[in-house]
């Protein structure tokens, strides 16, 4: 009666290539058909005998194969990826709502000092040049998680 472990895909696909090893030399060592490598590769499922014959394998123990089962935020990693995108969209949108608000109407020979007034004193470059900057901020956040994610990763497959 085996039990069904979840194995992280990613971890047995990086050890075997780490290993230089294709799924038949994999499952000759470990003495496992091809068939449950191509299926604990695919799905990650596996039987308790089948982890242990890959941690022996692999020379770590069965809790390294497992799947982590750490939650990600994935909303945080939305928007850490894409609210740069929609922040130089917001100043885009502002900055084109000045251009149609003040500078057409000032270009077909309005009085510039009338629009000025009337239009809130270039309150969407304001809020434009907010976006702008926020923008910037976002994409240097998104960058800086990038490399962080990146640093993590490399730094648990040097672990490992």
């Amino acid at each position: 009666m085996s039990q069904d472990v979840k194995l992280s895909k990613e971890k047995i696909y990086k050890l075997r290539m780490a290993k230089c090893w294709s799924q038949d030399e994999l499952a000759a060592a470990s003495g496992l058909s091809v068939r449950t490598i191509q299926r604990v590769e695919k799905t990650g499922a596996s039987s308790l005998e089948t982890t242990k014959a890959l941690a022996s394998v692999f020379g770590v123990s069965p809790v390294a194969l497992q799947a982590s089962n750490r939650v990600e935020n994935i909303t945080f990693r939305f928007i850490c990826k894409y609210a740069w995108l929609l922040a130089f969209a917001g100043a885009s949108l502002f900055f084109g709502l000045w251009i149609i608000d003040i500078l057409i109407p000032t270009l077909k020979g309005a009085d510039f000092n009338q629009q000025y007034e009337m239009h809130g004193n270039f309150r969407y470059l304001d809020f434009g040049g907010v976006c702008f900057i926020a923008g910037f901020v976002l994409l240097g956040l998104n960058i800086l998680y990038d490399f962080l994610s990146q640093k993590r990763l490399l730094n648990s497959s040097d672990k490992e």
